[in-house]
């Protein structure tokens, strides 16, 4: 029969445990993590009741998934998150729409239905290109920490579409 530990035992952990520590999701432990040579195994008659019912979730000892993690880190340097690009650039430069892709970390195509989804008529309208077809990175990141995200980008001026529920 397998003993069931509190939610909260400091010295066990789940793979939602080790997740949330780590900052990854529960599948790159699940599918990664737990075949590297260095992974623990789980303790023997030890878990912790699901949220439903069903078996209790493995458990693996706090002290040997840091030191596995400690192992991997070592023998394999590029472990863990790229590092970071430089994220500060003159505001003075003229950038292309590929470049501002690059430097917003976002997708071409997306950058590219900038000018369309948000007009010169809308709220936070994306800067013009110059003469010389690019735009001021200043004004770019201006727009850009301006914008609310991926919310509603019509004017207030345009009716919202209808739904089967406004009848």
């Amino acid at each position: 029969m397998t003993r069931i530990l509190d939610w909260d035992d400091p010295d066990h952990w789940t793979v939602r445990h080790v997740a949330e520590q780590y900052q990854v999701a529960e599948g790159t432990v699940t599918r990664e993590w737990v075949h590297w040579p260095e992974w623990p195994t789980a303790v023997e008659g030890a878990g912790k009741r699901t949220a439903s019912r069903g078996r209790p979730m493995k458990v693996y000892l706090r002290s040997e998934v840091e030191s596995a993690v400690a192992a991997h880190e070592q023998s394999n340097p590029e472990f863990g998150p790229p590092a970071s690009p430089e994220r500060e650039w003159p505001r003075k430069d003229r950038v292309s729409l590929a470049e501002i892709a690059r430097r917003l970390d976002r997708d071409y195509v997306e950058v590219r239905n900038y000018p369309r989804l948000y007009p010169a008529a809308s709220g936070n309208p994306f800067p013009a290109a110059g003469a010389d077809g690019v735009r001021s990175w200043g004004e770019v990141i201006d727009w850009h920490r301006a914008r609310k995200g991926m919310g509603n980008r019509r004017t207030s001026a345009e009716p919202a579409p209808r739904t089967g529920d406004d009848v």
